[in-house]
């Protein structure tokens, strides 16, 4: 009896998954956090390659553009590539405004009236949730605007996709 209450405790324990939570600035001060990048399970990956795609312009071979450091950590040359975008659609298909987004690629040209800039993003994981905190500064050239935003998104993740919360 006693070696089947053992047997059945190191089996709880064996069997128990560890619950994952912590919170990473992977952008601030116009610095990639590069060593957290690398070491970034799939679903940070697609949630942070997501949010590049949509909030930053597209880059150049030249470009010194936070963005594009951070698809370089991530190894990716061409985010416009096929392999690319299936993935990021993949995971932000439940997303009806960030899917329509990334109908055309890139979403925001290089040299197009609408500039923006991510100056900080944040991601925060506790469990089967990720939320996504993104600064961004920009301007529309053609209309003369500018804006700040600072703005927070909750998803679950479930079946290698994506649902939104809030």
């Amino acid at each position: 009896m006693r070696i089947w209450i053992l047997s059945m405790l190191l089996f709880q324990i064996a069997c128990k998954k560890e619950t994952i939570v912590y919170s990473h600035k992977i952008i601030a001060n116009n610095t990639v956090n590069i060593e957290l990048i690398k070491t970034m399970q799939i679903p940070e990956k697609a949630m942070l390659q997501g949010y590049l795609f949509v909030y930053g312009n597209a880059c150049t071979p030249s470009s010194k553009k936070i963005k594009c450091k951070a698809l370089e950590v991530l190894k990716i040359k061409d985010e416009c590539e096929k392999k690319q975008m299936d993935f990021i659609k993949k995971w932000f298909k439940n997303d009806v405004i960030k899917a329509l987004k990334m109908q055309k690629c890139p979403n925001l040209a290089n040299k197009a009236s609408i500039q923006n800039k991510i100056k900080e993003l944040t991601i925060t994981r506790n469990a089967d949730t990720i939320k996504t905190t993104i600064h961004v500064i920009g301007m529309n050239t053609s209309q003369e605007k500018n804006w700040d935003i600072t703005q927070t998104e909750a998803y679950l993740i479930k079946n290698n996709t994506f649902i939104k919360l809030d």
